[in-house]
Order: structure tokens, then sequence, then C-alpha cells
């Protein structure tokens, strides 16, 4: 029996094992990790304000084709997730602030979809992946990465925990990190399950979520 349990804070990374031709194209070009989010923890709701009913609804943080957003959990449940934990216990401690930093990024009217990055700066770093050409290449090209409101979804949850002061999950900083990068190329981050997302993997109602 599974006894695994997710935490607030822990990043998961949906991995592509479908063989339609667009999936098989995505795993060829980008590998088997297609997107990346973060598990907020429960959130309490109130859903009737004369009756004063709360519910503690679990939510992720995501940026998608919406937009950066906090949603329901159940919207991934049934998908193939590795779930990464930070490591080190003076950066687990940032955790609360990364929520916060997840919750007002969520909430800036900025913070869109960044489908241009894909084209830009994601295309030219498969490129020279894909023919063996040193990274560095991509740090003097006309179009270099910059940070801004706008996010494809790695960089969304690359950004929250870097604004609460965890700027070492990723290795490279100077091209934007794809999905892949948090599960093969961070030093802070280890791997504490993979499998399919469900319900199960919810603390129940009273236990303590760190």
């Amino acid at each position: 029996m599974n006894t695994f349990k997710l935490e607030s804070g822990d990043i998961l990374v949906n991995v592509n094992r479908r063989r339609d031709p667009l999936s098989t194209i995505k795993r060829w070009a980008a590998g088997p990790y297609e997107h990346v989010f973060m598990y907020i923890g429960r959130v309490r709701l109130l859903v009737n304000p004369r009756q004063g009913i709360i519910l503690r609804v679990p939510l992720l943080f995501e940026s998608d084709g919406d937009g950066v957003v906090l949603e329901s959990l159940s919207s991934r449940y049934d998908q193939e997730v590795v779930v990464l934990r930070l490591k080190p216990e003076h950066y687990r401690r940032k955790i609360p602030r990364v929520l916060v930093e997840a919750t007002k990024l969520a909430d800036d009217p900025q913070s869109h979809y960044d489908y241009l990055c894909l084209v830009k700066h994601v295309l030219p770093r498969l490129i020279c992946e894909k023919l063996r050409l040193p990274t560095w290449i991509l740090q003097h090209l006309p179009l270099a990465w910059q940070r801004d409101a706008r996010q494809i979804c790695s960089e969304a949850v690359f950004e929250i925990f870097h604004k609460a002061g965890v700027v070492e999950i990723l290795f490279d900083h100077c091209q934007p990190p794809m999905p892949g990068d948090f599960v093969t190329d961070s030093p802070l981050l280890e791997e504490v399950w993979r499998g399919i997302l469900s319900q199960d993997l919810i603390p129940l109602e009273g236990h303590t979520e760190e």
C-alpha cells in the first residue's frame, strides 16, 4: 500500500508516455518531461457564507494556456508525474515564502502564458541540444532569455522559488528552464515519488502539511 503524501511546495513534473504522433514528436524533441507545476496544499475556501461552510481544497500553481493560475489539483489527476522535494532543511524553511510568491504571481494581471518564449528561446535551445552545440551559444544570441512577467510553465515555477530566495534551484540561469531540468539538473531537489497522481496522495484533513 502506498503511504506517500504530497507536501506543500512539492514540484510535480508530467511524464509523457503517450503514443500519438504529436506526443512522440514532443518526446523526441524535448525528452519525456512535458509540464511542471507545484502543489500549494489545502486552501480554505468559503463556499457558503450564510452557513459558514468552508472547504479545504488541494490547489496547484502552474502556467498554462490560461496564464499563471491557482487551480484545483484534481485537474491533473490520472496523469503520470514525478514528485520532487527540496533537500536542504534551511531551504525547506522558505516554502511559506514560495507559496506567497506563487499567490502573488498568479494574481498579477500581466502574468500571461509566454507563447513567444517557446519560439524565441525554447526552440533554439532544443536545436542546440539536438545538434550537440555548446549551450553557451544561447547566451550570445540576440534573443537572450530575460525573466519577465510572461511565463511558460517552467519559468513560473523557477520564478517563485527564485523570488523566495531559493536561487540555486537550477544550475543554469542564462537560458529558459525546461520541465525536465527540475528532474535532472537541480542541485537542491530530490525525487521522492513517481506514479499516477490521484486523491490518495493528498494528506487527510487534520494532518499537517509541511
